[in-house]
């Protein structure tokens, strides 16, 4: 059965997000290690420590921030599902509880 357009843009969205939280941690190692490599060969042993720290200072910064909002995306794909399969229950007629 072909996808519609809805669908297919949504599971193309969904690809992509999922690419992007997967290159986010590439990036975030690859801060760490070059601010290390950099604060070694800068200023010795002690600077490979001190490069480390700011690595993961800057990695946080800006690799946390990307995370962040591909965790919300997330968040919001999972509640519009919810909401999808709520509409299509929906259809059919309402039926209250007993109270006795």
């Amino acid at each position: 059965m072909p996808l519609s357009g809805n669908q297919l843009e949504g599971k193309v969205n969904r690809s992509l997000v999922n690419t992007l939280s997967a290159i986010n941690v590439i990036l975030a190692v690859a801060i760490i290690t070059i601010f290390a490599f950099g604060g070694n060969v800068l200023l010795g042993n002690s600077g490979g420590m001190i490069g480390l720290a700011l690595g993961f200072v800057v990695a946080s910064i800006l690799c946390g921030g990307l995370a962040a909002l591909c965790l919300i995306e997330k968040h919001l794909r999972v509640l519009a599902d919810d909401v999808r399969k709520r509409q299509k229950g929906a259809a059919s007629a309402r039926v209250e509880p007993s109270v006795r």
